[in-house]
């Protein structure tokens, strides 16, 4: 790689007028006392190498040899010519700015009193293109020695003095700790001073990883990061900033470092970082064991009645099960790798399932919530034919296919104590109830059967029929949930004389067969009912404030009645919140004081709204705040006069929060009163 540096020179300066000299002979020279030698000038300056340098003076014939800094000396045979008042000769290649000393044969030397310095064409031919922090790179070249420093990409910047080695052809300079990758930009001597930098880009080696060993581990485990030049790693951050210092590295060479993983860390990227401020981020993930449920039983659970069997992986790490109401469960019946089994205390209220390790780490467990059964929300229907037991005289007939019912059974019901248990083993079996009464007639002036179906485990399809006629086909069920099914029952022919219902199975392929089917809550209503309240996770309102939020006034003249028993959605009260317009406030919930409630694993906020006393179609304006002094997201959903509307808004819609600080409820510039109810993330 040649590299010439191009500029343009100033005028040199004029060479020196010689003085005029009279010479006389030696006798009349010995007779005047003539013989000291002496310099008088010296020149030109900013001469080239390999241009001809001239010393004047007198008795310049005794000078024996000329020495250039650093310690090139040329002797008479390199003068170009000689004699008494000036000498000439080319200067050396070698040669560099400096004092120049005059030697004479009597072991004497004159050494000028101006430096000589000179104009000097730096070429670059090669550059060690890869390089690790700490060891050397080689530049080869030309007039190499009269370079003062180099700097390397981010301003790392190498003086002459902490050069290793240098010479006209080569440099040796080692690579400082916190250089990154990039051009070399060389400064040189002389009476023109150049800067330029190297055609191509030397490339500073960084560390790297080529695995993680193991790549799944239990925290305090030791971890071995196994890479290329790791010797360069000052500190190793897990996911979430978790820093673990080079003091506390258990071993680190070239190719590994070993630490023990912290008891807090979570699954992530691993960073790398250096004395350079180039960060080096593996591309695989640490993923660490964490406990992990498969199924909680029984589900829903009934707390202070039932005791909870959670299945699992690596469950032995758990030393307590928090459950949402209760706090800490320690007390266990059975522990192993496996199975948790515990009493569900009578406190514990639905919501997701935490954990704390043994190694005092907590977090929600994965696939884990306490379900209870419905408590509110269910309609009040004009004609029950199954509530708690048939009713009405309704009776049970035996069904036809593999079918097995029982219709008294307390494990799963929707609401009360009972419900009817169907066991299909096989494609269109069917639990049947007739009318015992005799009264074929009892749909007559209904517009509506109602009836809830929760289907256990896979998902599946049902057919109601009544006396054999018409098939009516509710939507698809997904598994482990209640379904509320409303049959509008002029889409049920012959449904003015009804003596049979039957609930059949619709599962053709039998793979779906033995299927396990609940149903509730049986009967006939006039007016289109009410659906069942959205599944709730994690309630922050059901007829009081849940932890951590604490109730707000609102703002803007607005009032707020926390525990108002007029008109609840389900369960004994909601909250009434009358405002009189101007964009007020009311229904203001905060977790003042208190951490915020997590999302994690929330997908909707939900909530429930019964317009009292406003138009039909009047907006009401839903505000989150995720953190404290955090931004605010908005929604606007609309209400219905004289009814109550169950929303449910993705929090997508909100900005996606992590968590809710503060949550209200916030008029349109309109006046009037309305009841919310059932609040909580689904």
């Amino acid at each position: 790689m040649n590299i010439y540096i191009k500029h343009t020179f100033r005028s040199l300066a004029v060479l020196m007028v010689l003085l005029a000299l009279t010479f006389t002979t030696a006798c009349e020279e010995d007779d005047m006392g003539t013989s000291e030698i002496e310099l008088l000038s010296f020149g030109p300056a900013g001469v080239k190498h390999g241009e001809e340098v001239i010393f004047i003076g007198t008795n310049l014939d005794k000078i024996t040899s000329i020495v250039f800094r650093p310690s090139v000396e040329i002797g008479q045979d390199g003068f170009t010519s000689q004699n008494s008042s000036q000498i000439k000769l080319n200067v050396p290649d070698a040669a560099e700015a400096g004092y120049v000393l005059l030697k004479t044969s009597a072991g004497d030397s004159i050494q000028t009193k101006t430096m000589l310095n000179f104009e000097v064409p730096v070429i670059l031919e090669s550059v060690t293109a890869k390089a690790k922090p700490g060891t050397n790179v080689t530049i080869t070249g030309q007039k190499l020695n009269w370079i003062e420093q180099v700097t390397f990409a981010a301003d790392q910047v190498v003086m002459k003095d902490d050069f290793v080695s240098q010479s006209l052809t080569e440099l040796v300079v080692t690579v400082p700790m916190e250089a990154q990758s990039g051009f070399l930009t060389f400064a040189s001597g002389g009476t023109e001073p150049m800067t330029f930098a190297t055609e191509n880009q030397v490339e500073v080696t960084l560390p790297a990883v080529t695995s993680l060993s193991p790549a799944s581990i239990r925290h305090t485990g030791d971890l071995t990061i196994n890479g290329t030049d790791l010797d360069l790693v000052t500190e190793v951050i897990l996911a979430d900033g978790i820093s673990i210092a080079k003091g506390q590295f258990k071993s680190q060479s070239a190719t590994a470092i070993v630490v023990t993983v912290p008891a807090d860390a979570v699954k992530g990227t691993i960073t790398l970082k250096q004395a350079s401020p180039v960060d080096v981020v593996t591309a695989e993930e640490l993923t660490i064991i964490l406990p992990k449920a498969t199924s909680v039983t029984p589900s829903p659970a009934k707390p202070g009645e039932d005791v909870m069997v959670i299945a699992g992986e690596d469950l032995d790490l758990v030393s307590e099960i928090v459950l949402p109401g209760a706090g800490s469960v320690t007390s266990f019946l059975t522990h192993t790798a496996t199975e948790i089994s515990f009493n569900i205390p009578e406190s514990a209220t639905q919501g997701a399932i935490g954990y704390v390790t043994v190694h005092g780490y907590e977090a929600p467990l994965e696939g884990a919530l306490l379900k209870l059964p419905p408590s509110g929300g269910f309609p009040t229907l004009d004609y029950y034919i199954y509530s708690d037991g048939l009713q009405n005289g309704w009776q049970a007939w035996g069904g036809w296919g593999h079918v097995s019912q029982d219709y008294n059974n307390g494990e799963n019901p929707a609401n009360g104590d009972l419900a009817i248990k169907t066991v299909f083993n096989d494609a269109y079996g069917a639990m049947q109830i007739y009318n015992g009464g005799g009264n074929a007639g009892v749909f007559n002036g209904y517009n509506y059967l109602v009836f809830y179906v929760y289907v256990e485990g896979e998902e599946s399809d049902v057919i109601v029929q009544i006396d054999g006629n018409a098939d009516y086909y509710p939507a698809h069920f997904v598994g482990d949930k209640w379904h509320q099914v409303v049959v509008p029952l002029a889409d049920l022919a012959s449904a003015d004389n009804v003596g049979e219902l039957r609930i059949k199975n619709n599962n053709s392929d039998a793979a779906t067969n033995n299927t396990t089917l609940y149903v509730d809550e049986i009967g006939l209503t006039v007016e289109e009912p009410l659906g069942l309240l959205p599944d709730i996770v994690t309630f922050i309102y059901q007829d009081a404030i849940s932890a951590p939020f604490g109730g707000g006034g609102g703002w803007g003249g607005s009032t707020t009645d926390f525990a108002n028993e007029e008109n609840p959605r389900g369960g004994s009260a909601a909250i009434k919140a009358t405002y009189v317009g101007g964009w007020g406030g009311a229904a203001q919930f905060g977790a003042w004081g208190n951490s915020p409630l997590s999302t994690s694993g929330m997908t909707h906020l939900a909530f429930s709204i019964y317009g009292a006393d406003i138009t039909d179609g009047t907006n009401i304006q839903v505000n989150l705040i995720p953190t404290e002094g955090g931004t605010a997201s908005s929604v606007q959903v609309s209400m219905k006069a004289n009814g109550w509307v169950d929303f449910e808004v993705p929090l997508s819609e909100l900005g996606s929060p992590a968590s809710i600080f503060e949550l209200q409820f916030q008029d349109t510039d309109w006046a009037g009163t309305i009841f919310i109810d059932h609040i909580g993330l689904k």
